[in-house]
């Protein structure tokens, strides 16, 4: 069955002629949505699909990509959100490696809704500016530390998420956040980062977790204690 599906797949392969057509259509649509010069490669065709999926580049700046999607003759991107979510990054980074003095990694994405994204392609602000414009977006956190959770250092704990919280609040940034607490015997075991899509292989490390799926909604200390997860 294995061999059948790889032969299927290479009849299935496109022609180069095809690639650079994609390759053109995808550079041309970028071009067109954000009014800059861009660049495609690592093109990868579906063929159960009949669907592309590629990376993207802004040739004005180096060392960063996004994903690009072509299905049912139609063109998709991550790079708005891929930028404000740099954005993010670079604003949350001192707080949380202030705040949290166990963190193995962490992450952060924004995502706004369509039709912000279209209204702002060409001329797209930063993280922060856009935040003054609107609140159609969604910023989600996920923060990975070397504790173990326990009735002795909850107290502590807790204590730092609020002064995360505290500042998205205070900043009004509509954000969902999940602190996951770890043995630290993970370090150990030779985990430099937590897979934050493949949760579930660190599940004999995990000690407890914090879900806030809404910031806003955490008006004291005793709010994020309502969503302790052990």
């Amino acid at each position: 069955m294995d061999k059948l599906l790889e032969e299927m797949e290479n009849l299935s392969e496109p022609s180069e002629d095809e690639k650079q057509q994609v390759k053109q259509e995808a550079e041309q649509y970028l071009k067109e949505r954000y009014g800059e010069e861009f660049y495609v490669d690592d093109l990868h065709y579906i063929w159960q699909t009949d669907s592309w999926d590629m990376r993207g580049h802004l040739k004005s700046e180096k060392g960063w990509d996004f994903w690009v999607f072509k299905d049912d003759g139609q063109f998709e991107d991550t790079y708005f959100s891929n930028r404000l979510s740099r954005d993010a990054q670079k604003e949350f980074k001192p707080i949380i490696e202030k705040t949290f003095d166990s963190l193995i990694n962490w992450e952060t994405s924004v995502i706004a809704e369509d039709e912000v994204e279209d209204q702002y392609a060409k001329s797209i602000p930063s993280y922060q500016e856009l935040r003054k414009e609107t609140q159609k977006y969604q910023q989600i956190i996920t923060i990975a530390l070397a504790t173990s959770l326990t009735e002795k250092n909850q107290e502590q704990e807790i204590e730092e998420v609020y002064r995360l919280v505290s500042y998205l609040n205070q900043n009004n940034i509509r954000a969902e956040l999940d602190v996951l607490y770890y043995d630290p015997a993970i370090k150990k075991s030779g985990v430099k980062e937590v897979d934050f899509t493949r949760r579930t292989e660190y599940t004999e490390y995990s000690t407890g977790l914090i879900e806030i799926a809404d910031v806003s909604e955490i008006k004291a200390k005793k709010d994020i204690k309502k969503n302790l997860i052990k």
